[in-house]
């Protein structure tokens, strides 16, 4: 994302948005500035018939794991394995206690697995399995290894596990778009921009992060949505309240779309690294 004015004003979530929806919506000003007036929307972005859309931005991440990635940056962002060809990528169970890990403890599990020629690694499993047992003790609900580019051997990076499940269906999105509508976030972005009466369009946008439910859940119903009776399967059926007239659900993994609801023609799939229509 390159250097903007106004940029200072904007959480890292708003800057992934802006980038995000201006080839589909248009170029976005910042209306929320610090040191403004409180509670006004984000983003404005110029309609035809010199009509502006109000535009607000949330995310969805779970709390407790976003402490858990800020707690490991602090005391685990530095881990080597010596003499390691492979790197690490270690996941943490939701209810680790990082203070409570030893890191030579953790680096001795990682050069134990590769001992063993062991390249993957679950906390669930077969009892007479050593390496279950071991991970547990430290917290960790997984651990994976891959060949390392010249000059990165031998790195662990430590973070939040991710979800274990299957794709989202249209009916899972709809239960918790409507959850997250009614929470406490939720409704006070909706009293944002119900204040934007100078406004032909209100759009509520939901950055999803990886770390959570909905935010692995939704691209994988999207990436499988090409198998066979799948579409109407993963496609939401929710009509979100006044006073919007769009929505939009980003997930921030490594995929290029997502979803939108018009209020004059419900929910489709968007490619979010689309060019500007």
């Amino acid at each position: 994302m390159s250097t903007r004015p106004d940029d200072e004003h904007l959480d890292p979530y708003e800057l992934w948005a802006r980038d995000r929806l201006e080839p589909l919506v248009g170029s976005l000003r910042v209306i929320d500035k610090k040191g403004g007036p409180p509670g006004l929307h984000d983003f404005e972005a110029d309609l035809p018939g010199a009509l502006v859309a109000a535009i607000e931005v949330t995310s969805e991440v779970e709390r407790e794991r976003l402490d858990l990635a800020a707690s490991v940056q602090r005391r685990l962002s530095d881990l080597k394995l010596r003499s390691s060809s492979h790197c690490w990528q270690v996941g943490l169970a939701s209810d680790a206690i990082v203070n409570a890990i030893d890191p030579s403890e953790l680096l001795g599990l990682l050069s134990d697995l590769e001992s063993k020629g062991r390249w993957r690694a679950l906390n669930r499993g077969a009892s007479s399995d050593p390496f279950v047992e071991r991970l547990a003790t430290l917290g960790i609900e997984s651990a994976y290894a891959f060949k390392a580019k010249s000059g990165r051997e031998g790195i662990v990076r430590v973070g939040p596990g991710f979800y274990f499940g299957r794709e989202w269906s249209g009916a899972a999105i709809d239960s918790w778009l409507d959850g997250f509508l009614a929470s406490e976030t939720g409704v006070k972005k909706l009293r944002k921009l119900r204040r934007a009466v100078h406004a032909a369009e209100r759009h509520l946008v939901i950055v999803i992060r990886s770390i959570s439910q909905a935010g692995m859940g939704i691209p994988l119903g999207l990436t499988d949505r090409d198998e066979p009776g799948a579409t109407p399967y993963v496609m939401p059926s929710f009509v979100p309240p006044e006073p919007l007239t769009d929505a939009w659900l980003l997930p921030m993994m490594a995929t290029s779309e997502g979803l939108r609801w018009r209020r004059d023609s419900g929910w489709a799939v968007i490619d979010i690294w689309a060019a500007r229509i």
